[in-house]
């Protein structure tokens, strides 16, 4: 009986942490955030959010950097909202990535939104290693090679933004010199290294944040000795959540304002002929570090794309540079149905899903019950399909987070999860999950 059990236990030993069963993330990595409201005259609110953390001493930190953030930006506010049912709000709140055993970064964004306009962006970018919560530099991280893979991305991602305009190329420079390199604020999640800049550095008018993600694939060889083995997030659970049909006016803001209170990423397939109506939130979205991704010009099935499919995905990039200067990688069939974009040659990766939120008349009936619902059934590599534009999954988002990370899953955007997992994601093949497609429903 005792070399049973031997046996037994050290076969689970072999057993990925993932497939052990539930566990909560482990307190190193565990957040959420107190969002503090701040009504003004006119219709005007401020919203700063403060992440709870293991580090009292990181938490002291970002309350000090949020509540200078919010001070720089209130004379910026206007005295009354353009709308007053719709109001004006000065947003400072933290997005927060974690990769390995104990690195926790935020993007931090202050933005104000007015009359479905972005007017104001500020942002810092940090990341710390939770077990003693020291701030971390780029030299902490990667090498001197390491420093110039980074300044290549730097030049060739920035100078691809704004497709319509050309960068500052002196500006361009100057951003990937040694020095700037070593100062530059950064964050990293389960699969990339990313670099935050101004877009108005680049391109003067423009009043939105730019990324840089670099797959530390890409620096494998050149991590530091600390450094490497928090890239590996092997042992994570990792879930997609995706939100369909936006941008919808006020609900896509809350649902962000939400998502990133309990620590969530997520991807949003947008409608492209939707932005003209609430750019803001496509902005807010895109600053925060979210993924924009493809629905389509126009939400329309099957036959009615027939001849369309490459001008209608012309058209989304179009109108998605003019506003945030990135282009679509992935895309999502409206009603799932691939087959028109992949004959037409949509050449994007098509994301299909492995679960789907319930509702009834375009509605989240119950969105606590329903948040319990996706929890309890989640798998790892799942990519759960959530619709922006029904009434009740902004509520959702108050409670999905945080029951995801008792069961121990970090909330990933598409593109992270499956780099995540060394899967490539191919134009016109359909995925529906990371696990080898194994759930078509």
């Amino acid at each position: 009986m005792r070399r049973f059990l031997i046996l037994f236990l050290a076969a689970l030993c072999l057993v990925p942490a993932g497939a052990l069963g539930d566990a909560p993330l482990p307190e190193a990595l565990r957040v959420h955030e107190n969002v503090e409201t701040q009504t003004l005259k006119g219709s005007v609110y401020v919203n700063t959010a403060y992440p709870a953390t293991a580090s009292s001493s990181v938490d002291a930190e970002m309350r000090l950097l949020l509540d200078a953030m919010r001070e720089k930006a209130l004379p910026f506010l206007p005295s009354k909202a353009a709308s007053k049912s719709e109001g004006a709000y000065l947003d400072v709140q933290p997005s927060v990535y974690r990769t390995g055993q104990s690195y926790m970064s935020f993007l931090t964004t202050a933005i104000i939104r007015n009359s479905r306009r972005q007017t104001y962006v500020d942002y810092d970018a940090r990341t710390y290693d939770m077990a003693d919560g020291r701030r971390l530099t780029l030299a902490d991280v990667v090498d001197g090679t390491g420093m110039d893979i980074l300044a290549a991305a730097v030049r060739e991602q920035l100078d691809a933004y704004f497709p319509q305009k050309q960068a500052d190329a002196a500006a361009l420079e100057s951003l990937c010199t040694p020095e700037a390199m070593e100062a530059a604020g950064f964050t990293m999640n389960t699969a990339y290294l990313v670099l935050h800049y101004r877009a108005d550095s680049l391109y003067p008018g423009q009043d939105t944040l730019m990324h840089v993600r670099v797959p530390y694939t890409d620096l494998m060889d050149h991590l530091t000795e600390k450094a490497l083995p928090q890239t590996d997030n092997s042992d994570k659970m990792l879930i997609a959540l995706t939100y369909d049909d936006g941008p919808v006016v006020g609900r896509t803001m809350r649902l962000i304002r939400n998502l990133r209170a309990g620590g969530a990423s997520a991807t949003f397939f947008i409608v492209g002929d939707r932005i003209r109506y609430c750019p803001d939130e496509v902005t807010l979205a895109h600053d925060a570090g979210f993924d924009i991704a493809s629905h389509n010009w126009l939400h329309v099935y099957r036959g009615s794309n027939r001849g369309k499919v490459q001008l209608y995905r012309d058209k989304l990039n179009e109108k998605l540079g003019q506003v945030t200067g990135s282009q679509v990688r992935i895309m999502r069939a409206p009603g799932g149905s691939e087959d028109i974009f992949i004959q037409e040659d949509v050449h994007l990766p098509l994301i299909h899903w492995s679960v789907i939120s319930k509702s009834k008349d375009n509605k989240v009936t119950d969105p606590a019950g329903e948040a319990r619902r996706l929890a309890r059934n989640a798998k790892d590599g799942d990519i759960i399909l959530l619709h922006d534009i029904y009434t009740g999954t902004d509520k959702m988002a108050l409670t999905l987070p945080g029951l995801l990370a008792d069961r121990g899953f970090l909330c990933v955007t598409v593109e992270e999860m499956f780099a995540a997992r060394g899967i490539e994601l191919l134009p016109n093949e359909v995925y529906w999950d990371t696990r080898g497609n194994e759930s078509k429903h």
